[in-house]
Parts: C-alpha cells; structure tokens; sequence
C-alpha cells in the first residue's frame, strides 16, 4: 500500500482523538434555541472528519468572554491554557476567587473560562434552514455534545462507535432549548441508525458514498467543501489582545501590567498543537488526488432506511425530511 493509500485510509477510518482544533461551500452551523420554533431547535446532522488531518477532527481550546467594564463592550479571548501556556486570565481569576473579600470572588467571574470544541458536520434534515442540506459546514459545541461523542468513541459499556466514519457514522439529532438563558443541548442524542456521507454524481445528483466509491472522489469534494479548522483552533494573542485583556484586567481589579508580562510567551512552544494538548502538531500530509479504488477498504457497509420515528415530534417524516436530490439519494437507502 501506497503512502497516499495509507493517508486515504486515515480519513476513511478517522481515528478522531478526543483530547489533542480557502473552500467552497464554507461555513458555520449556527443553530440555537431563539432560531427555532416556539423556542426548540431540531435538526438532523453527522458528523464529518477533517480531510487534513481526521484524527483532529474535532479542535478544542479553551476561551473566555470578557467585558470591558468601562466600554461595556466584550470579545472572545482564547486562553493560553489551551496550550498549556501560563495564562493572565485564569491567574486573575484565581487571584480573585482565593481573595477573602467576597466582592473580589464575585470578579472572578469576569475572567472564566469554558471549553469550546470545533468540528465538520453535514447537515441531513433541517426545516429551519432547508438550503443548509446537504452542505458541509462548521459546528461549534460545548462540553454538553462533546460528551454525547465521547460517550460514542469510548462507551462505559458496548462497543465503541465512530460517528466520523464516513461510511457508518451515526445520525445525530440535534434538539436544542433554552435553560437559564442558555441554550441546552441535553435532548439531542446519536439515533442508532447510519447513513453514508452524500456526494453529488458526474450528473450533479447527491448520492451516497459506498465502499467502492472512489477514494479521490471523496477527498476531492471533502477538501473543496469544507472550512479549514485550523480557523477555529487555538491563536496566539497579538499586541492588540495583549493591551484588551490586560486594560480589562486594570479596569477590573485596579492593579495591572499583568497582561504585559506575558508579552514573551507568545513565541515560545511554537511547535505546540493548536488543538490543545500540549503535543507537537501532525504536519500536513501533503495528499494529492489520483484515481484509485475503495477495493482494499476493510469495511463492511450496512445502509439501512432512515428511521421514521427519530423522536424529533416537530419534524415530518413523510418526505424523508430531505428536499430535491438530496431526498432522493436518501429514498433509496
């Protein structure tokens, strides 16, 4: 087996590490409660690996939301903890939550963090935004659905399954709610049943992929259809980031030039993995395109009906949920 068999094989196999981050057809998946109807947002995707690398399919960091208090005005901040870099936010957060005065525990909230996780996903079923069918597009999560994958990935019982599988992945119903202000992802779930991932045919007809598909083919259309995730990992702070956190930091707590010490880490651990771990990162395997066969894919494909209950109660069945040829694809599953 060639080298660009063996890179072929990874991406159809995407062992997708859970703890490691210009297209056509780019962009995000933006689903939420308020999109909705009467509140809940439902939807049915799966999950698509990285063609540049599958087993970082899915990116992670860590990030904050933070207020200027004076400007009222807040951004997004990526925490240098994601790198396992000191970080000027989580030593004021704990400056102020060890403080005894109980005003200064209360600031400590400003400079929290939560984890944010990034991967591809096709949309299948989506009545809210029925031109996103079909597409490939960027979705960030939290911690909530990350844990519903790795519940996927590494069952405490059962066997283990890979939703990135591009032959065999999962459904994913995704139901979303507002709880305390938040949307909620605890309603969605895997649904135990698979479809292949849907490409369009030399007719321009979306159909799905099977294991003789040409591997070429699949690469081709993942690599000129989906968002580089490198987008959604890990950054470094440049001088403007530097000069927000730590004016928020003076603002805040009224001692400052905390943010300013840290000005000499920006470039060190530069072989550090974007996604989070600490590790080096998997340099670019330089794939090409060529024209080959799935012959040699050890897999045993098993396409079955979509399932007619998926307990979404507001979304039809009766035209498999799917309009135009994307419907039609799935029809004969």
């Amino acid at each position: 087996m060639t080298q660009k068999d063996q890179d072929y094989a990874a991406l159809f196999n995407a062992p997708v590490e859970l703890n490691d981050t210009p297209a056509k057809n780019a962009g995000e998946y933006t689903p939420s409660a308020e999109k909705g109807t009467n509140g809940i947002y439902q939807s049915i995707i799966r999950f698509i690996p990285w063609w540049q690398n599958p087993k970082n399919s899915i990116q992670e960091k860590w990030v904050s939301w933070l207020v200027d208090p004076v400007t009222n005005k807040g951004k997004f901040v990526d925490c240098p903890s994601s790198i396992g870099k000191p970080s000027p936010l989580q030593d004021t957060y704990w400056k102020l939550k060890k403080s005894e005065s109980v005003q200064d525990q209360k600031k400590a909230d400003i400079f929290s963090r939560r984890h944010s996780y990034s991967c591809l996903i096709q949309v299948i079923k989506d009545d809210h935004n029925k031109e996103l069918e079909g597409k490939i597009l960027n979705f960030r999560f939290g911690v909530k659905v990350w844990e519903k994958i790795q519940s996927e990935l590494k069952p405490p019982i059962g066997e283990p399954h890979n939703p990135f599988d591009l032959l065999k992945g999962k459904l994913f119903a995704l139901k979303i709610t507002k709880v305390s202000g938040f949307n909620n992802y605890d309603q969605s779930k895997f649904v135990d049943k698979v479809i292949p991932l849907v490409i369009p045919n030399e007719q321009g007809k979306l159909v799905p992929i099977t294991e003789k598909s040409d591997k070429a083919t699949v690469f081709t259309f993942l690599k000129e259809h989906s968002s580089d995730l490198t987008k959604h990992a890990y950054k470094e702070w440049d001088q403007d980031t530097h000069d927000y956190v730590n004016q928020v930091i003076v603002a805040v707590t009224g001692y400052g030039n905390t943010a300013s010490n840290y000005a000499s880490i920006s470039n060190k651990n530069v072989g550090s993995n974007p996604t989070g771990t600490g590790k080096p990162a998997t340099p670019k395997s330089g794939i090409t395109s060529q024209d080959i066969t799935l012959d040699d894919l050890n897999t045993d494909l098993n396409l079955t009906n979509l399932p007619d209950d998926l307990d979404l109660p507001d979304l039809s069945s009766s035209n498999g949920g799917i309009g135009g040829d994307l419907a039609d694809a799935l029809a004969g599953l």
